[in-house]
């Protein structure tokens, strides 16, 4: 009988292809762990009495160590290169879940797995090779978990951690059953070469901006597929900062790889940071009299006095992230010192001042960047004095200054990021002295970048199409990057797709008090009240929650610190509101600061 396309169609479905194994694989006694059911599709092998399933694949070090050599075709990876190779492929053993030496802390558990590393070959010669890794799990729950970089990249994600605001008694995906996956996006950083080298590279830039997240998906289906027999009837994007916009950028780009994408601080206007960053933390600090020094203290205590009470209760937190601006903008102006020089500790110079008010500000371009963006947001306020925040990213430990690359030790993160993307990614030159740039001069470079780099389309219709659900997470007190750079896109989204059709897929989070990577504060320190500033939350179940059971996440959610050994006792929690409330306490006594139960989340 003839066989129409569509039969056809249905037999490969409902039949994994089967691979050839060595002679010596048929011989091995059935230990095969059985696949998980991924829930009612035509891949499910199940079988019928009239088609029965198809044996089970064996999963074990021989079954994994075969992957080793395996060629990947340039057909099956949807950017251009010229083929991937499997590199190395070995079964690792279960770890538990045990004390750290100190007793203050675990070790993080994982399962049985196969670790598979792989090579992506560029087209072009000179570009660097995309280093990935794939992680298949003995006991697979039949979804894939990509996890993200961050900064500029250049070292490998393995895929076997978890994100950073995971409470200690989470599991990383992994350990969950997910296949995960991680790249370096396209390029090794190297001993004595300054992290920016590889954008002089026009491929390797590519990769970095997208297409390595792309190729690294499209290999582990390649991986997937031949070690289980079928691919993920799940997939998933997860990461924070750098990582954070390689999610949204597959939104944006590939809408149709991905069910669910976490997206945490990310950097959305990737090319407004760096240039804002450049002049922030490097123009106009270069004077040793425009140099904040150690002064970020006085700021510090000038917005709390401000705003701290805004929200009800005096906690060195400025949770009213939307009412804090004016009065803190009017308190810090009246720090000025008389005679606009330098007079001491208390107060801030004209130049000094110009440095805070252009922190708050943002910063203006003199043409559109790509998706007719033309600026980029500010910082908010509070939590300045942290060690991790502006002493870190905008001060440094030195005034900025350049004479040839590579950066010199102790400036601000802020300048030495910006600088490396105005010297490798605009100039193309290591030695172009960053304190003199000027984006009009290099205008057509910085929008071809732009149209590469900046994560900023609003238009998402084609990832709600397919049902993905996208979750966004902005930290107020972030000065690594703006938050209201997110914030903003996500109003972008709002005002290009209708706020009815937005909140069916997307939701956006805010967190005061809390800088970029969103990791809880120890108590003590200057931002922090006496019980820490609570920031864990297990993201992953709320996201498949919404992907897989249609429960979409509250306006209200509830965010933790935990003890970090077992039994993982939460110490104290706050509410996590939806954009644009804030936590409001409500409650009759300070000392209930630390309990979530004595906020609601306000607009006003």
């Amino acid at each position: 009988m003839t066989r129409t396309p569509s039969a056809a169609r249905r037999t490969a479905r409902s039949h994994p292809p089967r691979f050839s194994l060595p002679r010596t694989f048929a011989l091995l006694p059935i230990t095969a762990v059985m696949l998980a059911a991924c829930g009612g599709s035509d891949d499910d092998n199940t079988g019928t009495p009239d088609t029965p399933a198809p044996p089970a694949l064996v999963q074990n070090a021989q079954t994994c160590a075969a992957l080793g050599g395996t060629a990947i075709p340039a057909s099956a990876i949807g950017e251009p290169t010229t083929g991937a190779v499997v590199t190395s492929a070995s079964l690792v053993g279960a770890v538990p879940q045990t004390l750290n030496a100190a007793g203050t802390g675990v070790t993080t558990a994982l399962p049985e797995y196969c670790r598979v590393l792989i090579d992506i070959k560029p087209v072009d010669s000179s570009a660097p090779l995309i280093k990935a890794q794939v992680n298949l799990p003995t006991t697979w729950n039949g979804k894939s978990m990509q996890l993200g970089g961050s900064g500029y990249n250049g070292s490998l994600v393995t895929g076997l951690g978890g994100e950073a605001n995971q409470p200690p008694s989470g599991q990383v995906p992994l350990m969950r059953g997910y296949v995960t996956l991680g790249t370096d996006s396209g390029h090794q950083n190297a001993s004595g070469v300054e992290q920016f080298a590889f954008a002089l590279n026009d491929e390797a830039l590519t990769n970095f901006a997208y297409a390595s997240y792309k190729k690294a998906r499209d290999v582990s289906v390649h991986m997937m597929t031949r070690y289980y027999g079928k691919a993920a009837s799940k997939a998933y994007y997860m990461g924070g900062s750098e990582g954070g916009r390689e999610g949204m950028m597959m939104a944006q780009r590939y809408p149709q790889d991905y069910d669910g994408i976490l997206s945490l601080y990310p950097v959305l206007n990737w090319s407004g940071l760096q240039t804002f960053g450049n002049n922030v933390g490097g123009i106009l600090q270069k004077d040793p009299g425009a140099w904040l020094g150690t002064k970020v203290k006085l700021i510090n205590d000038t917005v709390l006095a401000a705003c701290d009470a805004l929200d009800g209760i005096t906690d060195r937190v400025v949770s009213n992230y939307m009412g804090c601006k004016a009065p803190a903008d009017a308190a810090l102006a009246a720090l000025r010192c008389p005679s606009g020089n330098d007079e001491g500790p208390s107060c801030l110079s004209t130049a000094q001042l110009a440095v805070v008010n252009a922190a708050h500000t943002g910063y203006t371009f003199s043409f559109p960047l790509a998706n007719g963006v033309t600026a980029y947001p500010g910082f908010g306020y509070g939590n300045e004095a942290n060690p991790a925040n502006w002493p870190q990213w905008m001060t440094g430990t030195v005034p900025p200054t350049f004479t040839a690359a590579p950066n010199p030790a102790g400036i601000g993160n802020l300048f030495n990021y910006g600088n490396g993307y105005v010297r490798y990614f605009i100039a193309k030159d290591p030695n172009f002295n960053p304190l003199t740039y000027n984006p009009t001069n290099f205008r057509a470079r910085v929008e071809q970048v732009s149209a590469l780099m900046d994560a900023t389309n609003p238009d998402l219709s084609a990832f709600r199409a397919r049902g993905g659900k996208l979750i966004l997470r902005e930290n107020v007190s972030d000065t690594a990057q703006s938050p209201f750079a997110g914030l903003r896109y996500f109003d972008s989204v709002n005002a290009r797709m209708g706020e009815a059709n937005v909140a069916t897929f997307m939701r956006t989070y805010v967190t005061p008090g809390i800088g970029h990577t969103g990791s809880e504060v120890p108590a003590g320190t200057v931002e922090a009240p006496a019980y820490g500033i609570p920031g864990a939350i297990d993201w992953v179940s709320i996201l498949e929650k919404w992907v897989e059971g249609g429960q979409a996440p509250a306006d209200q959610l509830v965010q933790t610190i935990e003890q970090r050994v077992p039994p993982f006792t939460v110490t104290a929690s706050k509410p996590l509101c939806r954009y644009p409330l804030y936590p409001k306490y409500v409650g009759t006594s300070p000392a209930g600061g630390n309990l979530a139960s004595n906020y609601v989340c306000s607009a006003s």
